[in-house]
């Protein structure tokens, strides 16, 4: 059992596969479309709450800054630098040793001087 279709029936049916190709990628595509507006929707809004964060974080940041810089400010008058530490222990030590040394002499010589 063949089937036989003329000419006309087998235009007809390539046009109906054709169209119906068509419809499904029109309908596809318009769904895509949809789908980027919405996501680009989405990123600007997200946009605009980060600019409104960043006009509010902004403050925030300058008042650290302010805090920062007064900081560095009192860093030398609160805090000791470690060369500076040293270097006051040595002349400390210094004077320990001399006065250590008098005072050993002094006891030499008072040994020396008893009977």
């Amino acid at each position: 059992m063949a089937i036989q279709l003329e000419a006309y029936q087998w235009i007809m049916i390539l046009i109906s596969i054709i169209g119906t190709v068509i419809t499904t990628i029109k309908i596809l595509w318009g769904r895509i479309e949809e789908n980027l507006n919405n996501n680009f929707q989405v990123m600007q809004n997200k946009l605009e709450d980060v600019a409104k964060q960043s006009a509010q974080n902004s403050d925030d940041i300058r008042d650290l800054e302010r805090k920062f810089y007064k900081f560095q400010i009192d860093l030398p008058h609160t805090y000791v630098a470690r060369e500076d530490y040293i270097r006051g222990q040595t002349v400390i030590e210094a004077k320990l040793d001399a006065l250590a040394s008098k005072i050993e002499n002094v006891q030499i010589r008072q040994g020396m001087n008893k009977p």
